[in-house]
């Protein structure tokens, strides 16, 4: 009768053990025992409910708000366990890479100010708001997140920003990503600019290379009134998209020289439908049919500044940024 009494114990200890979450990252271990009524860890509930020092799966499943901001984290294994999590902080941490795939609840997303580079957000459909700032990105397909309405970008390395697809998107925070030279806010969903967005975000703050601004032809006049009173200079708002830098860079159209005292050559390997000229401020200067694969513009009587050359071919058009001096 011992042995029978003793068994069955043995088994209910194992099938307990077996449920603890491996969590190698004392620091992020400690942050979720830390969880109570007193504090925000966890929306200010306990996580570790049965007070054995240890995450198991089921207490996990339990949480669906985790604030672990500022806590020195750099190994997030054990988050894939938290699968009901909707509001996830993990700003201000020592993080390089996360995996967040098994989190399909997530609906606002902080992990600025950390390491990152990479960011998989496939199967994260519910997702609305999403704050990336400060950290080392170069490219994000924002197009996985149906519900995306809001991104803070700011202080990453982004060369493009597209949310053509994103539907409902309508708030960006992107200054200060040195190396972005366009941005896709077509979508059908108005903007908050100006004084409609809380963030005043100017977009050609801190950006030297952003040329154009591809958004609805609604968002066209009333973007470019307010990045005329931001600082900077202003890039092309247009509702005219055309190809991406990448796939026009390939038709090898080259300015030149650059920068120039007056004249600037337009050559290209194919046939340029057009050239068009705007100043610093987005406004249109000169409007050229061409028909040739070359052309010219003389920019002797502009004063020494900023300009922006847009070239359109059958196969779309792209923006040139010209120096005059």
């Amino acid at each position: 009768m011992k042995k029978t009494f003793l068994l069955p114990l043995l088994f209910f200890q194992i099938i307990g053990f077996s449920q603890i979450i491996n969590i190698p990252d004392i620091n992020f271990k400690t942050k979720l025992l830390s969880a109570n009524v007193n504090n925000q860890t966890a929306g200010y509930t306990v996580i570790d409910l049965n007070n054995n020092d240890e995450i198991e799966q089921s207490e996990a499943l339990q949480v669906t708000y985790l604030f672990l901001a500022v806590s020195n984290i750099s190994d997030l294994t054990g988050i894939e366990y938290f699968t009901n999590v909707q509001y996830l902080f993990i700003n201000t941490n020592l993080l390089s890479s996360i995996n967040l795939s098994t989190l399909n609840q997530l609906i606002f997303l902080r992990c600025d100010s950390n390491n990152l580079s990479t960011l998989n957000l496939n199967g994260l459909n519910n997702i609305e708001q999403l704050q990336i700032n400060n950290n080392n990105f170069t490219s994000i397909d924002f197009s996985v997140l149906p519900n995306l309405k809001l991104v803070k970008c700011d202080h990453n390395l982004f060369t493009s920003l597209d949310f053509s697809n994103n539907l409902l998107f309508n708030e960006l925070i992107c200054n200060n990503n040195i190396n972005l030279n366009s941005i896709n806010i077509k979508n059908g969903s108005m903007q908050l600019i100006g004084l409609a967005s809380p963030w005043q975000d100017c977009w050609n703050n801190g950006n030297p290379n952003l040329t154009n601004i591809c958004a609805d032809t609604n968002e066209v006049a009333p973007l470019q009134t307010f990045l005329a009173t931001c600082n900077g200079i202003q890039p092309v708002v247009t509702s005219n998209c055309g190809l991406s830098s990448e796939e026009f860079a390939a038709n090898k159209v080259v300015l030149y020289p650059n920068p120039t005292s007056s004249i600037i050559t337009i050559n290209s390997n194919e046939i340029i439908k057009s050239i068009e000229l705007y100043d610093s401020l987005s406004r249109l200067l000169v409007s050229k049919i061409v028909e040739s694969n070359q052309s010219s513009l003389d920019l002797s009587n502009y004063s020494n500044s900023i300009y922006f050359v847009k070239i359109i071919t059958d196969n779309g058009e792209k923006i040139e940024k010209v120096l005059k001096q």
